[in-house]
C-alpha cells in the first residue's frame, strides 16, 4: 500500500511527529475529560509538523533549560515536552503534563 502523493507531499514539507506512550495516554484521559482540550492539544501537535521550533498563533514554542527536552509546547494549562531530530525531520514528544 502506497502512500498518497498529497500525504508525502505534506510529510516532505514538514517533520513527522511521533508521541511517547504516556503523552499518547494523557491525550486520551484528556479527550475523555475535556474533548475541546484535547482537540485543540491535537491540532497544536499537528502544527508542529510544520515548524517545531517557532511559536505563532496557536502554538507557543519556548526552548527548554533541561536536559530533558529540547522546546516546550504551551497550551492553555497544559504542556509538552518534545525534542527535534533535524536529520530525520522528526518530533518526538516525550512528555505531558497539567500545570
Amino acid at each position: 500500500m502506497s502512500t498518497s502523493p498529497s500525504k508525502r507531499f505534506l510529510r516532505s514539507l514538514g517533520y513527522e511527529v511521533r508521541l511517547h506512550h504516556e503523552a499518547s495516554r494523557y491525550l486520551v484521559k484528556l479527550k475523555r475529560d475535556a474533548p475541546k482540550d484535547a482537540e485543540r492539544c491535537a491540532a497544536a501537535l499537528r502544527e508542529l509538523a510544520m515548524n517545531p521550533f517557532t511559536s505563532r498563533s496557536g502554538v507557543d514554542v519556548a526552548p527548554w533549560k533541561g536536559a530533558e527536552f529540547d522546546y516546550r509546547l504551551r497550551i492553555g494549562r497544559h504542556r509538552f515536552g518534545y525534542r527535534v531530530d533535524k536529520g530525520e525531520k522528526l518530533v518526538l514528544v516525550d512528555a505531558a503534563w497539567f500545570k
